[in-house]
């Protein structure tokens, strides 16, 4: 018989973890960062990965105010025009997710639109882990 339940006996079915990221992006692409928030653990680890030195948001920052530093950088730098998940696939407390960016950098007016995967940690609902990987020549080249 088919459990349509949410939970299984080791804890969250794997479509709860990839549902808050969906309730992460649904929140961050309407504007709602309180709620993107809500979605995050107060104790995230938050990484970036590219040239601190040409990408003024890269790096690592944790916890809220690390990850709310991050987006005033993001912010400051760039305007996101698109931020579209594709797909996300469950592996314990590990959720990978592809998609796509399209910016323009604020101070040069180039765009760029690259691909990204993501790797998130989700553990009791929040996601306490995340790291980014794209094509950071893209964004550096269109940042500078």
């Amino acid at each position: 018989m088919a459990d349509d339940s949410d939970t299984t006996a080791s804890g969250p079915a794997p479509t709860d973890k990839a549902a808050v990221l969906e309730r992460f992006y649904g929140a961050f692409n309407s504007g709602d960062m309180d709620g993107a928030f809500a979605c995050l653990s107060p104790d995230i680890v938050w990484t970036y990965h590219g040239p601190a030195d040409r990408i003024a948001f890269a790096g690592t920052f944790k916890g809220h105010d690390g990850v709310r530093d991050f987006f005033a950088r993001a912010g400051e730098t760039i305007e996101i025009l698109e931020m579209a998940p594709e797909k996300f696939e469950v592996a314990g407390n590990t959720v990978y997710g592809n998609g796509i960016e399209h910016s323009r950098s604020i101070k040069t007016g180039r765009e760029y639109r690259v691909r990204w995967v993501h790797i998130y940690q989700v553990e009791n609902g929040l996601v306490t882990g995340f790291e980014e990987f794209l094509d950071t020549a893209a964004v550096a080249g269109a940042l500078s």
